[in-house]
């Protein structure tokens, strides 16, 4: 299979992913009853502002690619914010205020759960098209978000 998208590109995903879901986290830890979802939420939040340093970091550290096969510029780039607009954290005050809006401390774990889900999802399906070179950086990402998902599952099972 081509080399459709550049770790590059999967790396800036990633950033901006880690800072959409800082942005919820802390707007949940806000809108949150319990003290415990509060002080979680927030422990997420900081667990989502370091992994996007961690992610800049790596980023820098990699080289100029360009994917193969595009009919134009930014083509796959486009493609791909396509595939993860309203599948996994919402930018901006929208995932704020999605945040806010959840009925229950439960329905906010489950959405948090859901998302994460999501993102690890699309990060394991996107493997296949980047460099195999690269995959180790992605693979990277991919073990950050299923603690993710560990964590919230974990939290879920002792609180409800």
């Amino acid at each position: 299979m081509a080399d459709l998208f550049s770790v590059r590109e999967m790396m800036d995903v990633a950033i901006r992913e880690e800072q959409t879901g800082a942005t919820f986290y802390r707007a949940l830890a806000e809108s949150a009853e319990s003290g415990e979802l509060k002080d979680f939420a927030l422990e997420v939040a900081e667990m989502e502002d370091e992994h996007e340093r961690k992610f800049r970091g790596m980023l820098d550290s990699l080289g100029d690619y360009a994917p193969t096969g595009e009919s134009y510029g930014g083509e796959y780039a486009s493609y791909m914010a396509y595939l993860i607009e309203g599948r996994i954290f919402p930018s901006g005050e929208d995932g704020a205020e999605m945040a806010r809006r959840q009925a229950s401390e439960k329905e906010a774990v489950e959405t948090a759960m859901g998302m994460e889900r999501n993102t690890l999802l699309f990060y394991h399906e996107m493997l296949r098209f980047v460099p195999e070179g690269d995959r180790a950086l992605l693979e990277t990402i991919i073990a950050e978000e299923r603690q993710h998902v560990t964590d919230w599952a974990r939290y879920r099972e002792e609180h409800f």
